[in-house]
């Protein structure tokens, strides 16, 4: 899987550049995160647990142990010390 993490000040240059701009933002970018194809959206690991209906200490488990063992639980993309997933990914996750 591609690290989709970049370096915190280039983070911050580009998220400068994106609230000094005179265009509506979608929510994600004034978080600081990539742009998504239309439909798509990013969870933070509230949202993930609402989706998977788990506690959130499962999906901590989850990532500090690699699991479920049969079906790892798709790698956060982090910011800040916070996590985010793709909402397509979560749900790919689940069909599977």
């Amino acid at each position: 899987m591609p690290d989709d993490n970049i370096e915190t000040s280039e983070q911050m240059r580009l998220l400068k550049d994106l609230l000094t701009g005179d265009e509506d933002l979608p929510l994600g970018q004034c978080l600081g995160l990539p742009n998504l194809p239309p439909g798509d959206y990013w969870v933070d690991i509230a949202g993930a647990c609402v989706l998977c209906d788990v506690q959130p200490g499962t999906i901590t488990g989850w990532l500090v142990k690699g699991g479920p063992a049969r079906r790892p639980f798709p790698n956060p993309f982090r910011l800040m010390y916070r996590l985010y997933w793709k909402r397509s990914e979560i749900d790919l996750w689940l069909s599977d």
